[in-house]
């Protein structure tokens, strides 16, 4: 009651929160297959689909299913993730009871997970549904894991199995799962020291290997199809990004930037789990690290290690809590850089479990050393609470619409080119146009070298038609080699527009060579050929922009008005006929057929 009356405290709010301009419209709003709800053809797609980088059929799955409850109402969406994060905490306090026997040290750390700030994140932010619903099945593993380690059954294992897989399904975060279930097996279960049977064929351990040694080759060996698992899920994960470009860091980061910023970014979460504030959606990737602190994030955390496995015989529960920690934060730690981020709350999402775990059960070791001491740390406890509650609702807050969320992130960083860029162009595209060019361009000055925020300043501008200001943005984007047909054929368009209809023609064909299929491109270069008198050429690509697009109503329309001045009236009829049929013709297009229709009964 407890653990669902703190969460629901915390985030009962976001039923009135709206998606951001950040991942949730490529995961809901722009993506058909989810718009359309739960069908078999989304299902089949949601099964193949690696768009987005990852290949997590469940988080798909989940997305379409609010579609079909909650419509376009995305306080709906944000409902499903308060639940899910609901079950994730209860999951987790039934799971650590279970392990350990301990019901009041298993509820304050589920406590933790619930209501700690740096959870606000993968809750409030729809996007991050992968996030919960692969924590949710994780921890249905470990839990269901508990009573197979105590009575190994071939059913109870294929019950854990099928967990996992599920959880790889919607996030390969838990690859790790496989080594968490070998800490389980040190403490709080500890296995190593039972004499329960294992299910591995008789002869799989040599004969020479005895002892403890030869337990604990039992223990890993039985995890073997996990880690199976785990290599391909990653295999997978890598293949998808790489498709994505969120890879392209991995190219221009050395691995000492990379292995840098992980050990800093290790005791920077630390850091943030005691001291939860100025929390931002996004923490940018510095590039290269001071060695001061690279060398004192490392120092540490060894000091820590040794100090934790030291303590092993008296306080078990310490190895399993921090080995947890470093363990589950390997896949997002940086050493493979996806993203221009350094490091992110939702990445604590799993592995802060530990640290919980450890600081509730050394609290409780501590409090029963004296009475006085108990009471102190019960009112230091509850004191911490209603802190860490408090900061997770303003937090929460801060997820309200792309507004806030962005304002928050300048105020942790005025430098945040992604914050600067994304809000430029939601108040650009909010009706607040000249506001989000600022940011825009203030993106610019704080990454200047950076392509894309030139092609986005300078779309925004072509799509409001200012040209002349689009332009220098869009042929900056180009010379620093953003290879795409949109911005190229802008270009042109600006360039046909101000005037200079020749100087457009290489960007066109650069275009059309880019990307053919886009009846833009060919829409775009006839009507430059139009303006140059080379109408034979201007007729062939209005012709492949409607083979592309037959409800191209501009092309269309452009090609029987150059067919009737040329007195072809049978081609003006024919193209009119096709645009009736197929719905894409107006009142200008009609009044057009009208004409050739009398031009051709006076013949």
């Amino acid at each position: 009651m407890v653990l669902t009356t703190a969460v629901l405290a915390v985030f009962w709010q976001v039923q009135d929160f709206k998606f951001v301009y950040y991942d949730d419209a490529t995961y809901v709003v722009e993506k058909p297959q989810v718009m359309a709800g739960l069908t078999w053809d989304g299902v089949a797609w949601a099964l193949t689909a690696t768009e987005n980088g990852f290949w997590h059929p469940m988080t798909w799955l989940s997305l379409m299913m609010d579609r079909q409850l909650y419509r376009n109402n995305p306080g709906g969406f944000h409902w499903t993730n308060v639940q899910i994060h609901l079950l994730n905490t209860l999951l987790l306090f039934f799971f650590l009871r279970a392990a350990t026997g301990r019901e009041f040290r298993s509820a304050a750390a589920a406590f933790l997970f619930a209501v700690h700030p740096l959870h606000v994140e993968p809750v409030a932010w729809v996007a991050q549904r992968k996030e919960l619903l692969s924590a949710l099945f994780g921890f249905s593993a470990l839990w269901a894991y508990v009573p197979y380690a105590r009575d190994p059954r071939p059913k109870r294992y294929l019950v854990v199995l099928m967990f996992f897989i599920l959880g790889l399904m919607s996030k390969p975060m838990i690859v790790t799962l496989p080594l968490i279930m070998l800490l389980l097996d040190f403490w709080p279960l500890e296995r190593h020291k039972a004499t329960v049977p294992l299910l591995i064929p008789e002869g799989l351990i040599p004969d020479r290997i005895a002892g403890k040694t030869r337990v604990w080759a039992g223990l890993a060996l039985e995890k073997t199809p996990f880690l199976i698992l785990s290599l391909i899920a990653s295999i997978v994960v890598l293949h998808t990004e790489e498709k994505v470009g969120a890879l392209s860091l991995l190219k221009e980061l050395t691995f000492w930037d990379r292995f840098s910023n992980a050990a800093v970014s290790y005791v920077k979460y630390l850091f943030l789990t005691f001291w939860p504030t100025d929390l931002a959606f996004l923490y940018l990737h510095p590039g290269s690290t001071p060695l001061l602190y690279t060398a004192g994030a490392l120092i540490s955390l060894a000091a820590v290690s040794g100090g934790v496995w030291s303590l092993r015989g008296v306080a078990p529960f310490l190895v399993t809590g921090w080995f947890w920690y470093l363990i589950t934060l390997l896949p997002v730690c940086g050493i493979v850089q996806v993203g221009p981020h350094a490091l992110a709350d939702r990445y604590t999402y799993v592995p802060l479990v530990g640290i919980f775990v450890a600081v509730v059960w050394g609290l409780s070791a501590l409090a029963a050393k004296g009475r006085l001491l108990r009471w102190f740390i019960l009112t230091a406890a509850a004191f911490g609470a209603a802190a860490l509650m408090h900061a997770s609702w303003l937090q929460t807050a801060t997820w309200r619409n792309s507004e806030s969320l962005f304002r928050q992130a300048l105020k942790v960083d005025p430098d945040n080119y992604v914050a600067l860029h994304n809000f430029g162009l939601y108040l650009a595209n909010t009706g607040r146009f000249e506001e989000g060019v600022s940011y825009l361009t203030r993106a610019i000055l704080a990454k200047p070298g950076y392509n894309v925020l030139y092609y986005s300043t300078g779309n925004v501008l072509y799509q409001r038609g200012e040209c002349t200001r689009a332009l220098p943005y869009l042929l900056k984007a180009e010379e620093m080699g953003f290879a795409d047909d949109g911005n190229r054929r802008m270009i042109g368009d600006c360039l046909r527009r101000t005037g200079r209809p020749g100087e457009s023609l290489p960007f066109y064909h650069k275009a059309i060579a880019a990307n053919e299929k886009n009846p833009e491109n060919h829409y775009g270069l006839a009507l430059t050929l139009l303006e140059l008198g080379r109408l034979d050429d201007a007729l062939r690509h209005l012709r492949a922009a409607l083979n592309l697009d037959e409800k191209h109503l501009k092309a269309r329309k452009t090609l029987m008005a150059l067919a009737f001045e040329m007195g072809d009236t049978r081609t003006v009829l024919e193209e009119g006929r096709r645009a009736l049929a197929n719905g894409a013709a107006d009142e200008e297009m009609r009044h057009l057929i009208e004409r050739a229709r009398l031009k051709e009964e006076a013949r």
